[in-house]
């Protein structure tokens, strides 16, 4: 399984790493200047895993959506991780000893320009997804107020009935939820895992517009799998991290996801079903009634998102320089080192 637990959002960036880590026991936290180092020792880690018929989660960084920055090992209730240290009880393994210390001094005045220029092109990025967020919600409300309210409440009343109506009890008594991002945006545009999380189950694609019930729909249904204890697996918007983009209940082998742009899907399996707000509950005529003021809150949505991505790319642009500033000073023997005590920290016996 491979997903995000962070996303550089309208409000900043913001981490769901905490409330990921629901059942385990023991977190290794990998604190390294490196992205390239962590990504290598959670490979490697990872590794290892294969000839125990162990089956690890990978967190992919959402600066570097190429690169791991987390491993769950849920069957030993283990995590190594990296960024912000969020588990109280943690266990911080320093990668710094990894690097030839005078590499890293002789370079270190370029070191600290290019941290403050990455700092501040994704400043400048966090500026412009606000922005855009907030014209977003200009969109939305134009949507919201023209929904049927009364054919909302029932429509979503009526779907979330016939989702849990099945003999199939839920595991415990009570629900554990996790919480997750849908999707991370890079300068190639969003990148997410959507056919991976979502394989083998009966999948729901949410079409319709910006604020037309597609996130509260979402939130219906985790609030009933919760009321009836089944565990979810809740994904936020990576833009706007209080909207709900994914919700999964694996128990009942269901998922319910946004499928409209920037993240667009179409259904391809016989028993994928396209759910349309739009259609169900948005007063009829809408789109054309309002064409011309949301084709201009449509541009300048798109307009602050390119600016922010422009930001981004140089940010991380940055940020790649620095990783070889640090890849160059890298000590292979320590490297090993590190990597065979944090493999001897995984558990022989399952904790299942």
């Amino acid at each position: 399984m491979k997903y995000f637990t962070d996303a550089n959002s309208a409000e900043g960036y913001v981490s769901l790493q905490k409330e990921n880590l629901i059942g385990i026991e023991k977190v290794y936290h990998l604190k390294s200047p490196n992205d390239n180092l962590v990504h290598e020792l959670l490979e490697q880690i990872s590794l290892t895993l294969v000839p125990r018929c162990l089956t690890p989660e990978y967190i992919y960084s959402a600066f570097n959506p190429d690169f791991l920055s987390g491993l769950i090992i849920r069957e030993r209730a283990i995590a190594f991780m990296s960024g912000e240290v969020v588990a109280d009880d943690a266990q911080v393994t320093c990668l710094i000893s990894v690097y030839n210390r005078l590499t890293i001094m002789k370079n270190m005045s370029k070191i600290e320009r290019k941290v403050a220029d990455m700092s501040w092109f994704y400043q400048i990025m966090y500026e412009h997804f606000n922005e855009a967020l907030r014209i977003h919600e200009e969109w939305e409300k134009i949507y919201i107020d023209q929904i049927d309210f009364e054919k909302a409440n029932q429509f979503m009343n009526d779907l979330v009935s016939q989702l849990f109506n099945t003999r199939i009890p839920a595991s415990g008594t009570k629900s554990q939820l996790v919480y997750r991002f849908f999707g991370t945006s890079t300068p190639e545009g969003l990148r997410d895992f959507i056919p991976e999380l979502t394989s083998g189950l009966k999948r729901y694609f949410i079409k319709g517009r910006p604020g037309s019930g597609k996130s509260t729909l979402m939130k219906e249904v985790v609030k009933k799998a919760t009321h009836l204890g089944y565990d979810v697996d809740v994904y936020h918007c990576a833009l706007d991290p209080k909207s709900l983009d994914m919700v999964v209940v694996p128990e009942l082998s269901f998922c319910m996801f946004d499928a409209t742009a920037p993240h667009e899907y179409d259904a391809v399996f016989t028993n994928d079903e396209i759910i349309d707000t739009y259609s169900a509950f948005i007063n009829e005529g809408t789109d054309e009634r309002y064409a011309d003021v949301l084709e201009e809150i449509e541009v300048k949505y798109k307009d602050q998102i390119r600016l922010a991505i422009e930001a981004m790319k140089e940010g991380h642009r940055c940020r790649a320089m620095l990783n070889d500033i640090y890849s160059e000073a890298l000590i292979p023997e320590k490297f090993n080192e590190v990597l065979a005590e944090l493999v001897a920290c995984i558990p022989l016996v399952d904790k299942n």
